[in-house]
């Protein structure tokens, strides 16, 4: 048997250590591609990325987006599909939760912004999100969302993408 150099030896783990660090990028882009983890990647037509007010202020595109954990138990969307925001402009919006269940359920909703680059520039004033919301048996609630544009957005963000997921929280042993 040939024994291997120690310099072969180290090369192991350093091709090792550089492919698990290309993981990161090479998942985001899978995830733009796939739309998965709530990164969603839409391309809009050239009119709708660059609308602006009749003063010149920049205003941008939200897309509002919804995923139950389980949808066969629960409703669950936005009021609107699409907002027009812009820097400094409070916009409140709802999004609406139907438990179809014979019990109460309690639960959480993780928020997600795409591009992921952007998200600290769509602030969240007021977030259905912030809390865990209890949603008595058959009924449908209105959960509450105050957004607003960071007026420190660079020229560069030109549309957002919000979406959230719920989660069931009060399951045995949790859903987190």
């Amino acid at each position: 048997m040939k024994k291997l150099s120690p310099l072969k030896l180290s090369i192991i783990p350093l091709l090792m250590f550089g492919f698990g660090f290309a993981l990161v990028p090479l998942y985001d882009i899978f995830c733009q591609v796939t739309g998965i983890n709530g990164k969603y990647y839409q391309v809009a037509d050239e009119a709708s990325l660059k609308l602006e007010s009749s003063q010149g202020e920049k205003i941008i595109p939200l897309r509002l987006l919804a995923d139950a954990d389980s949808r066969d138990v629960w409703n669950f969307t936005p009021e609107k599909s699409l907002l027009k925001i812009q820097a400094g402009k409070m916009i409140t919006t709802y999004y609406e939760i139907t438990n179809s269940q014979d019990v109460e359920v309690t639960i959480h909703a993780v928020p997600s912004i795409a591009p992921g680059e952007w998200s600290e520039y769509l602030v969240k004033i007021e977030c259905f999100c912030f809390n865990q919301q209890k949603i008595p048996p058959h009924s449908t609630v209105r959960l509450p969302l105050q957004v607003t544009l960071s007026s420190k957005a660079p020229e560069e963000v030109n549309h957002l993408s919000l979406s959230y997921r719920i989660y069931q929280s009060d399951s045995i042993g949790g859903t987190f």
